[in-house]
């Protein structure tokens, strides 16, 4: 069977290598994008800009590691191709997203890196750290400093995996100062520690992707901090975890666990869910969180498996087994109505990463069976009834990107067929020599027959 994922994985790679758009050594291609007109925000169609969540960079990724996985020429070339034009159009990214790593140079570095290593071409891998050490110049008090998408949290493992990969302690002092921006940025409670990441993004109506009323709202009305990976304390605490554990120093841990503690703090035994902060409303009733990487599930999950692995924590278990078990309820039920989408963002592809993660962290088999159910699924009715595989933007068609269309998917084939070779796209960390994960009971429900 799992021949068949790098099939899939091979097909898609071919799709957008044939539908790229060349100019000399760089290629680009045509996507839904979300374009101000008159005001709004409304979804359109263009070429894709560098960076490694919706743009070239991420592509270049996949491709490069597809290269690696079959050896395909066409899958080097375009590889290549999309690399060098990440590298060449970084410019493009506006100043308030340059030091990110789903949105900034940094993430187009480390995407040039992997690609020069899959590639056997140094000349990209000397390109892509030279635009890591262009972000780590940057100011670590920008605009948009908190969070995994953009911020400080996003960066700092993967200046630390740079650092320890490289022998550079420019990368690892780097990663430190952005540690201790983010200290300094928490916000103490009796819930733990949290930070305002949305209210930056509601400064940037533009760069955030925040609709205009939900943006008007967070201007008004301050409303809790968020839960989750991608903008919340699950993704600082990662964040501040790998430090102590690449440091040693107590206090990142102190903090880590805090954000995990504010992240604890919202759960909903009786509903078994952590709610949506991002409309809620004092004195208004909870509403359940998406599971997804960006929000919910998925992505508090993710955080807790790495971060067992790291300290041991048996603490850890009871947020990762309610994980578990809310991730594959929905997942089982969006398999069921056929509804949803195979983006690694919010989509069948993200959801299964959990699955995949837990099973290489415990060795539960119904973890993996998990995996290759949604892959299975996405093969019957997408891949092998010739239809689009769904994209995650709303109301668009296919989309080529890592993050919200083709790549990711591909990408998520490629880890299913061999998880051991190909490193996740969602939680970019440092190599872990020791594991403190073990399996615990029944942490997910019975697949339905």
């Amino acid at each position: 069977m799992r021949s068949l994922y790098l099939e899939t994985a091979f097909d898609i790679g071919a799709k957008l290598a044939r539908d790229a758009v060349w100019d000399g050594a760089r290629c680009n291609w045509f996507g839904p994008l979300h374009e101000d007109f008159t005001g709004t925000q409304e979804l359109g169609c263009g070429t894709l800009g560098p960076t490694l969540y919706d743009g070239t960079a991420g592509i270049g990724l996949f491709l490069a590691r597809l290269h690696k996985a079959t050896g395909d020429p066409l899958a080097a070339r375009t590889a290549a191709g999309a690399i060098a034009h990440a590298l060449d159009r970084a410019a493009d990214i506006p100043d308030a997203l340059h030091r990110g790593v789903y949105t900034g140079f940094l993430g187009i570095g480390y995407a040039a890196i992997e690609a020069g290593a899959a590639l056997e071409r140094d000349d990209l891998h000397a390109q892509g750290l030279a635009m890591v050490h262009r972000a780590v110049a940057l100011s670590p008090d920008g605009r948009l400093a908190i969070d995994v998408m953009s911020g400080n949290a996003g960066i700092i493992p993967v200046l630390l995996a740079l650092g320890a990969a490289h022998d550079d302690a420019e990368l690892t002092d780097a990663a430190i100062v952005a540690g201790e921006r983010l200290l300094d940025a928490a916000e103490p409670s009796e819930r733990g520690l949290s930070w305002n990441a949305m209210g930056e993004m509601a400064e940037l109506v533009d760069l955030s992707g925040l609709s205009d009323d939900l943006v008007a709202d967070f201007r008004t009305q301050r409303r809790p901090n968020l839960t989750g990976l991608s903008h919340g304390a699950g993704g600082v605490g990662w964040a501040l975890l790998e430090l102590a554990a690449a440091t040693g120093d107590d206090r990142f841990a102190a903090a880590g666990r805090a954000a995990f503690a504010y992240e604890d703090s919202w759960f909903d035994a009786a509903a078994d869910q952590w709610p949506d902060l991002r409309s809620h409303d004092p004195g208004t009733p909870l509403g359940a969180a998406p599971a997804a990487w960006c929000h919910g599930a998925v992505g508090i999950g993710l955080a807790r498996i790495r971060a067992f692995a790291l300290t041991g924590d048996a603490g850890m278990r009871t947020a990762i087994e309610s994980a578990l078990r809310i991730s594959a309820r929905s997942v089982i039920g969006q398999l069921a109505r056929r509804s949803g989408n195979y983006s690694l963002c919010h989509g069948a592809a993200g959801d299964a990463e959990i699955f995949l993660a837990w099973a290489q962290a415990s060795g539960d088999a119904q973890a993996r069976a998990l995996v290759d159910e949604i892959a299975r699924h996405g093969i019957e009715r997408y891949a092998g009834a010739g239809r689009p595989w769904p994209s995650g933007t709303p109301g668009a068609g296919e989309s080529p990107s890592l993050m919200l269309g083709l790549a990711g998917t591909g990408h998520f084939y490629l880890r299913a067929h061999d998880p051991d070779a190909i490193p996740s796209a969602l939680l970019i960390a440092p190599p872990s020599t020791v594991s403190h994960a073990r399996r615990v009971s029944d942490p997910v429900p019975r697949l339905a027959a």
